[in-house]
């Protein structure tokens, strides 16, 4: 305390940094770094696919940079988990994937292992929430730390702020372009071996290859839909049995927690549900999936008059929620377009609702909202085994570059994790063996 009483006030030195300072800072250390003429390997992409690859191709003796078009590497990951980082599944497998024979060739036999292995190697530690697993300090700084600590460790170059604009073969590999964000200039690295390891505008850099990709979208996101009901009930939470029909037949169902927003539906259960649904399909909401129609018939009206006491349900959902459908219920609501049968009663119709409220998808609520991009260079390119493009060798690709998408869970970054130290390692061999011919040839010729 000062003293007349009052707290001190903080000295202009003790103040963090403003986000303008910050990234002045970020742009200096990125300026700082030397990339040389030519490496083994070049990591497109220093995310968490990135930086698995790039450490296990270091590590399997390649001499590796990375360039990554954000001002730090790792800065993606400080965003997963809700930055907690759930790093991977103890369920973790195949079907989780849209793509499952693809994923499931590329994991072998025992991925969740290998994950575990790869980040005991980094120094973390890791416990359970449910099948779900999170570094023990609950912060996704962590995960990051640990990663570029051991990219360090392996010589590494991390190269931020470094932006990938075209591909392009080159004698004995490739030629890599990028512009440098801290000084807005352009150069070329040249490499034995590549391996793209990010999403989006990775498809373009790679024209020039004449590779084939999927459409580009987002996904794990808010769901746009269509009632009246949904403003009313803006930031209520509810756990529901959520089912999705394409036409009049369901497609999806999956059981969890449902936030209400006035656009539609947001949580984990909606995100995944957006990796499926399209304009205009049905989803039902079972918001008493613990509960039989008949025990709802008990709680509701146990002496089957036809009506029911306000509050009747206030012991099974949210009261703001309940209050909500027992109005429709008494003002026999449909959803327009959705052919039912009339309820007979009040009652009736509230367990109808109670059981299956219905809702019509307006669309995917993308953009900064979504987690994962779907889409990118198409799976059967590649092979399973190294992830190297059978049309152009020594170009690998891993995590979000391939139209590989997962669901909420940590199952995105186990794809991420496993993909790219199957890259790594190959294309580590790769540039080796390319080394060896380039040797030999010489040897040859003299």
């Amino acid at each position: 305390m000062g003293h007349n009483g009052s707290r001190p006030r903080c000295r202009a030195k003790d103040r963090r940094p403003s986000r303008a300072q910050a990234l002045a800072a970020l742009m200096r250390d990125a300026a700082a770094v030397a990339v040389d003429d030519s490496y083994d390997v070049v990591v497109v992409g220093g995310g968490a696919a990135g930086l698995a690859a790039s450490i296990v191709a270091a590590e399997g003796g390649a001499r590796t940079l990375v360039l990554e078009a954000a001002p730090e590497c790792g800065r993606s990951i400080l965003a997963t988990g809700n930055g907690r980082c759930n790093l991977s599944n103890v369920e973790l497998g195949p079907d989780a994937y849209n793509d499952p024979n693809f994923v499931g060739d590329v994991f072998g036999d025992d991925p969740l292992k290998d994950i575990l292995d790869f980040f005991r190697e980094c120094g973390l530690r890791w416990s359970l929430e449910g099948a779900r697993l999170y570094p023990v300090s609950r912060s996704a700084a962590s995960v990051r730390n640990v990663l570029l600590a051991r990219a360090r460790r392996t010589d590494v170059t991390l190269a931020p702020a470094r932006r990938v604009t075209s591909v392009t073969p080159a004698d004995a590999g490739f030629e890599v372009a990028y512009e440098r964000t801290f000084d807005d200039s352009a150069s070329r690295v040249r490499a034995r071996a590549v391996i793209v390891a990010t999403g989006g505008g990775a498809c373009e850099a790679l024209t020039p290859l004449g590779l084939e990709s999927t459409p580009l979208s987002r996904v794990l996101c808010p769901v746009g839909c269509d009632a009246p009901f949904l403003a009313e009930l803006d930031g209520r939470r509810a756990q529901a049995r959520v089912q999705l029909s394409h036409g009049t037949f369901p497609c999806w169902s999956e059981r969890g927690e449902v936030l209400f927003r006035t656009f539609g539906l947001s949580g984990i259960v909606v995100f995944n549900l957006s990796r499926e649904a399209r304009e205009g399909d049905l989803v039902e909401l079972d918001l008493a999936c613990d509960l039989a129609p008949s025990e709802l018939q008990q709680l509701v009206d146990p002496f089957a008059r036809g009506s029911f006491e306000h509050g009747c349900l206030d012991g099974v959902l949210d009261p703001r929620i309940a209050a909500t459908i027992e109005r429709l219920a008494r003002e026999r609501w449909q959803l327009s377009g959705l052919e039912r049968d009339a309820p007979a009663s009040d009652s009736a119709a509230l367990i109808t609702l109670a059981k299956s409220l219905p809702l019509r998808v307006t669309g995917v609520m993308g953009g900064e909202a979504a987690q994962v991009t779907r889409g990118g260079l198409r799976n059967s390119q590649f092979s399973t085994s190294t992830l190297e493009c059978a049309a152009r060798p020594r170009l690998f690709a891993c995590g979000e570059a391939l139209d590989v998408d997962g669901a909420c869970g940590g199952f995105n970054l186990s794809w991420a994790w496993k993909s790219g130290m199957v890259a790594g390692r190959a294309a580590a061999n790769a540039a080796a063996g390319a080394s060896g011919a380039a040797s030999d040839a010489t040897e040859a010729r003299s």
